[in-house]
């Protein structure tokens, strides 16, 4: 045994969780979070097909459904990076970079548009004095830079969860039924027909509530990590060639 190894040995240590029981507490944050999102999108008022307008800022529903999605988003945020390291030996370059411009475009985009939509268009809105404020083109800040600022971040996280989606259903890291809600978990915001109440929201955000709920229960069962006897390609069954 060499000095150095004996050192290593004896160096003391803080303490604290063990690795099982982070992956753990990831994976419940995005079980939580997964489903707040889902319920928070169902119940998102949408009037006349507007989701932030003046009439849809202050129906029943906002700001409970508001909430409800911002700490569902706040939830997802803290799971993810836990999600990436269950993940890492199997999903790649690939899956790397697109979870970490899923992440990026929850906390940059997703967080930003709900504060903005909770602490300043819904005050406004409810305020009559303050109503006209409220931007009549759905949205809330009558501002390019704010419009192109929710139409990029949506973008880098529809290109995200592709990415990750293909690369766990590439790599058969989970269940092939949750890759293939990963890969099209944000098509919903993009398919050209009208919003309604409670379809819409539940069609953009149940998909990859689902998906990252459904890994996060993964995690829950086999902290090990996804390579875990049970998980990961195990549970896709074998492969063909």
């Amino acid at each position: 045994m060499t000095s150095s190894s004996v050192l290593l040995q004896a160096a003391p240590t803080a303490g604290g969780p063990s690795r099982a029981t982070v992956l753990r507490l990831c994976g419940a944050a995005l079980v939580s979070g997964g489903a707040l999102c889902i319920a928070g999108g169902t119940l998102h008022p949408i009037v006349a097909g507007n989701g932030h307008s003046v009439e849809a800022l202050t129906s029943p529903g906002t700001p409970v459904a508001q909430i409800l999605l911002g700490i569902g988003t706040v939830l997802l945020v803290l799971g993810l990076p836990g999600m990436y390291a269950w993940l890492r030996p199997l999903i790649g370059t690939v899956g790397f970079v697109g979870l970490l411009c899923y992440l990026l475009g929850n906390i940059v985009t997703a967080t930003g548009h709900l504060t903005v939509e909770l602490f300043v268009a819904h005050p406004f809105a409810a305020d009559p004095a303050t109503a006209h404020l409220v931007a009549e083109n759905d949205q809330m800040l009558d501002s390019t830079a704010f419009t192109l600022f929710n139409q990029l971040g949506g973008l880098v996280m529809l290109a995200g969860m592709a990415l990750l989606g293909a690369s766990l259903l590439r790599n058969r890291a989970v269940p092939r039924w949750i890759a293939v809600l990963t890969l099209v978990g944000m098509a919903g915001f993009f398919l050209p027909i009208p919003a309604v109440q409670g379809f819409s929201g539940f069609l953009y955000e149940a998909p990859r509530g689902i998906a990252v709920a459904a890994i996060g229960v993964l995690m829950l069962r086999y902290p090990g990590g996804a390579a875990q006897a049970g998980a990961g390609a195990q549970l896709s069954g074998p492969k063909t060639s």
